[in-house]
């Protein structure tokens, strides 16, 4: 406590060895170096948690809009600011006189200050808060542009992935068929006909394999895209899956979050509130302003000081034109806050809509076409492994299999991106 003498006895410093110092030294070069290291080291594996936190941090259209906030928000300083005071010097009578004899120096020292009326520094700093309001939902409506951005690309990644690992599978198991045939022509139980028939099948799962390796590549690019980030590696790999989860909402409900939540409706709203200060501040800007000054003259020997005030005679200029301006500001932003709520609840609808036929299509691919594909398949490849169906049923099976599987892929990346945008619709999660 203060004011209390201690009684305890001060630390005593000792040296510490060279030997140890030097090798204390080291060692923590070698860890600032792995450190250094580590961080520069390419991300070869990200997840969707991963991918928002460094399009959140690194994103060049968010953080241009972090500086318009942060420039906007400057703007209330220089509202809060009063009118610098004025200073005049002025000397007269410096050179000799006429035949009248010599002329009298006259030295003056004028200093008034401005007095704002009608509440003008009020409705200024209003008017900024304002704004500062505006530009912030808008960064907020900035945020959850790229967050859709980040999923939608996130998910197109994943769906690329498991079609192009479908593909490679029904590349395997044609690869397999062949050289079976293969082998049976080369003994001449089958004609060179069905070899090549299967050589020419191949090519539909080829085509398959590089549109899903294509796929995938530009979901990287878009992803680096949103991301930003100089540290993913070329050929990175996405971390998840596409397991499908259903999520019950009414459309009523949907449109409740949505005018709660959307930012961009906030910043319409704002803009309003701020079409409404700027009236107040163009009103008040109408009122006239005084400066009252004071005044030191020196004349010879004699000194004088007098007072006065300055009155502009608004008889012409009363600010109408910026009032008028103003008011049908104001109007303008009523109607682009309707327009935005209407397009807003469209949006909803549209993804909402989406949404539901994904997901029908995806619970039929899921639960009855892809289970009957797969059990065709594995009966025809058994029979025909045995010789109880012909290479036209065998190829048959499997463009059914993998036209199905492709398709489910496809539903489950189309019903995921249907997800995410009716997330950005509403203007946040659909889970809480």
């Amino acid at each position: 406590m203060e004011g209390r003498e201690s009684t305890a006895e001060a630390p005593r410093h000792v040296a510490a060895p060279p030997r140890l110092v030097r090798a204390l030294g080291a060692w923590l070069a070698v860890l600032a170096l792995a450190v250094t290291t580590s961080a520069e080291e390419p991300i070869t594996r990200l997840s969707l948690a991963d991918a928002i936190e460094l399009a959140a941090r690194d994103n060049p259209s968010l953080r241009a809009k972090e500086f318009e906030y942060r420039a906007v928000g400057a703007g209330e300083i220089t509202a809060g600011l009063r009118p610098n005071p004025s200073f005049t010097f002025s000397a007269e009578q410096l050179t000799p006189g006429g035949s009248s004899g010599a002329a009298i120096p006259q030295y003056t020292v004028s200093v008034g200050q401005p007095i704002e009326l009608g509440g003008k520094r009020a409705r200024r700093v209003e008017s900024a808060k304002a704004a500062t309001r505006v530009t912030g939902y808008e960064l907020a409506d900035v945020q959850r542009q790229l967050l859709y951005q980040v999923k939608k690309s996130f998910t197109d990644a994943l769906a690329a992935r498991e079609a192009l690992g479908i593909a490679r599978q029904n590349l395997d198991v044609l690869d397999e068929a062949e050289r079976i045939q293969r082998l049976r022509a080369e003994k001449g139980d089958i004609s060179e006909l069905d070899l090549m028939r299967i050589q020419i099948q191949r090519f539909a799962f080829q085509r398959d394999a590089a549109d899903a390796a294509q796929a995938l590549t530009a979901a990287r690019i878009a992803l680096r895209a949103a991301t930003a980030s100089g540290r993913l590696a070329p050929d990175f790999d996405v971390v998840g899956d596409l397991a499908f989860r259903d999520v019950e909402q009414s459309p009523a409900a949907l449109y409740r979050r949505a005018l709660d939540n959307r930012p961009d409706l906030r910043a319409a709203e704002a803009a309003r509130a701020k079409a409404g200060a700027d009236i107040k501040l163009a009103r008040a800007n109408a009122w006239w302003d005084v400066t009252p000054q004071i005044e030191y003259q020196r004349i010879g020997p004699d000194n004088t000081i007098g007072v006065g005030v300055s009155v502009p005679l608004r008889i012409f200029d009363r600010n109408q034109g910026e009032i008028a301006r103003s008011l049908a500001e104001a109007q303008r932003t009523i109607a682009a806050r309707e327009a935005l709520a209407s397009q807003m609840l469209a949006e909803v609808d549209t993804a909402f809509t989406a949404m539901q036929t994904e997901r029908g299509k995806l619970i039929l691919l899921r639960d009855a076409y892809l289970p009957k594909a797969r059990q065709v398949r594995d009966t025809v490849d058994y029979a025909y492994r045995r010789g109880g169906l012909s290479l036209l049923d065998f190829l048959d099976a499997q463009r059914s299999y993998r036209d199905t599987s492709l398709e489910y892929v496809r539903a489950l990346g189309s019903y995921w991106a249907a997800y995410y945008q009716l997330e950005a619709a509403v203007g946040g999660s659909l889970e809480n």
